[in-house]
């Protein structure tokens, strides 16, 4: 058989590709009417699971299952996009971990909105400017990200899904290693290379700057003024390309397992999915042993705790608040019975949301 003759076939197969999408879309438009009817939120992260899920286990190849998760991706960004064009906020500016991570879970076709700070990010979710946004809570490496944490604690809003992005950080630079003086990038960022950077530039300064982006944006600025050939940036590897930079080195973090997970925030928690995690935040009474109080009700129902967080509440000096996230969804039954006693050891409880486990 000829290439013509392959290439026909493909034509061919295109053709229903096509068709099929455009059908699988119209059912996904019908869906989204039955949604607004009932008032359910639009983006549903427990069915996307389930369906991501059900193909990759059909998958026979050839093509792996991070191509076949990828073409999903964007054939669900565009089938919702139907149901209700969606906008998403963001950490900026574009270029961000927090960015890509918004891109590795709402797709191509959907409108994002950068903003300044992660407070900034909670409150346009909750103002209905933006129906979704994406924070970063936690990494694997420096552990929970309490700017984040804290803004639980003064915005009313619901964690609906949670990201998991594997980070890399590079070293990027229009100059050559041995002429570099100072290093720009996020404080977490530099934290996560920090024995690389004393191993590799011991007298470079460290300059933190707002984002990792916003390092790339600055080193193309300095080079362009003619001031900065003795700098360099630490971040994503797109943006050396955005920015017409180098990179000097790849993969510089000192924990090559370095990932962050991100909390999609909404209006609204998800179904069980029946592979969930739940967060909440306690008030407690400061007194003795108050702490293990509300400990033991997970125990007793054999609630795995996953993460706790010590924060102050921000109303009265040296009083605490607790961030806890756990496995399970707040209408399982053990999980039900657990939060119930935790909520009579507590002054206030406060469930910021269930939502399915990032695999």
């Amino acid at each position: 058989m000829s290439i013509d003759d392959l290439r026909k076939e493909i034509d061919a197969l295109d053709s229903r590709i096509v068709e099929l999408l455009n059908e699988r879309a119209g059912i996904a438009k019908k869906i989204g009417v039955i949604k607004r009817q009932n008032n359910r939120p639009i983006h549903d992260s427990g069915r996307e699971k389930e369906v991501y899920s059900r193909i990759l286990a059909q998958n026979k190849g050839p093509l792996p299952n991070e191509s076949i998760e990828a073409i999903y991706r964007e054939i669900i960004a565009g089938s919702r996009n139907l149901e209700k064009p969606i906008k998403v906020s963001y950490l900026g500016p574009e270029g961000t971990f927090s960015y890509f991570a918004a891109r590795q879970k709402f797709g191509a076709a959907v409108d994002y909105s950068p903003a300044r700070g992660i407070d900034d990010v909670f409150r346009d979710v909750l103002s209905g400017r933006c129906d979704h946004g994406i924070v970063p809570v936690e990494n694997s490496t420096e552990g929970g990200i309490r700017e984040t944490l804290n803004m639980f604690v003064e915005f009313d809003v619901k964690v609906c899904a949670e990201i998991v992005l594997t980070i890399h950080h590079n070293l990027m630079a229009t100059c050559a290693k041995e002429e570099i003086k100072k290093v720009y990038s996020k404080p977490q960022i530099l934290a996560q290379c920090k024995n690389w950077l004393v191993n590799n530039l011991p007298h470079a300064e460290l300059i933190e700057v707002s984002s990792s982006a916003e390092a790339a944006r600055l080193v193309q600025k300095a080079t362009k003024s003619g001031e900065g050939q003795d700098c360099a940036g630490i971040a994503h590897a797109e943006m050396a390309h955005q920015y017409g930079l180098n990179i000097l080195f790849k993969n510089i973090e000192d924990n090559p397992g370095n990932s962050t997970r991100f909390f999609v925030l909404g209006k609204k928690d998800c179904a069980p999915s029946g592979r969930d995690r739940t967060a909440v935040m306690c008030y407690i009474k400061n007194h003795v042993g108050a702490l293990l109080e509300i400990l033991e009700p997970f125990k007793t129902f054999k609630v795995n705790l996953t993460n706790i967080e010590s924060l102050p509440t921000r109303k009265k000096a040296w009083e605490y608040c607790f961030y806890l996230d756990f496995e399970g969804h707040r209408e399982d039954e053990l999980v039900k019975k657990a939060l119930d006693e935790v909520s009579k050891k507590c002054f206030d409880t406060k469930v910021l949301g269930s939502f399915p486990k990032c695999d």
